[in-house]
C-alpha cells in the first residue's frame, strides 16, 4: 500500500496500526481495480530493480575509487621522484618501475605480507635486470643437521 493510501485510511478514522495492517491491505486490494494492482506491482518491481542497480553502481564506484587512489599514489610517487632526481628516459627503467608496481599490486590484492611482497618483487626485478633470483639451498651434513 502506498503512503498516501495509508494517510487516507487514517483520515477515515483508522489508527496507523489498523491502516498498515494486512487486513487493510487485503480489503484495499479486493476493492481496487485490476489495473491499479497491476500498476502497483509494476511500480514495486521497478523500485526493486532500481535498488539492485544502485547497489551494483555503489560497489563499482567504490572499486573504481580504490583503483584510482592506487594509480594516483603511484603517479604522485613517480612525480616526486622525477622532481627530486630528474625524469626517467630509459625504457628498461620505465618497464622495471611498471613491473615492480604491478607485482606489488597483485600481492596486495592477494593479501600477501607487505614485507614479503616487497622482497619478492625485488628479487623478480633483480632477475629481470640480469641478476639471479635468490636461491635458498639447505645442505644436509652427514649427521642429519
Amino acid at each position: 500500500m502506498t503512503h498516501e493510501l495509508i494517510i487516507q485510511l487514517m483520515n477515515a478514522g483508522l489508527t496507523k496500526q489498523q491502516a498498515t495492517s494486512v487486513t487493510a491491505e487485503t480489503i484495499t486490494n479486493l476493492y481496487m481495480a485490476d489495473d491499479g494492482r497491476i500498476l502497483i506491482a509494476e511500480a514495486k518491481r521497478q523500485v526493486d530493480e532500481m535498488r539492485e542497480t544502485l547497489s551494483s553502481l555503489q560497489a563499482d564506484y567504490l572499486s573504481t575509487k580504490a583503483k584510482m587512489a592506487a594509480v594516483s599514489d603511484n603517479i604522485l610517487a613517480i612525480t616526486e621522484a622525477q622532481n627530486d632526481y630528474g625524469k626517467i628516459t630509459d625504457e628498461k627503467a620505465k618497464n622495471v618501475i611498471a613491473l615492480y608496481s604491478a607485482i606489488l599490486s597483485m600481492n596486495e590484492k592477494r593479501g600477501a605480507d607487505p614485507t614479503e611482497a616487497v622482497r619478492n618483487a625485488s628479487f623478480v626485478l633483480y632477475a629481470y635486470l640480469g641478476g639471479q633470483a635468490k636461491r635458498e639451498i639447505n645442505y644436509l651434513t652427514d649427521n642429519g643437521n
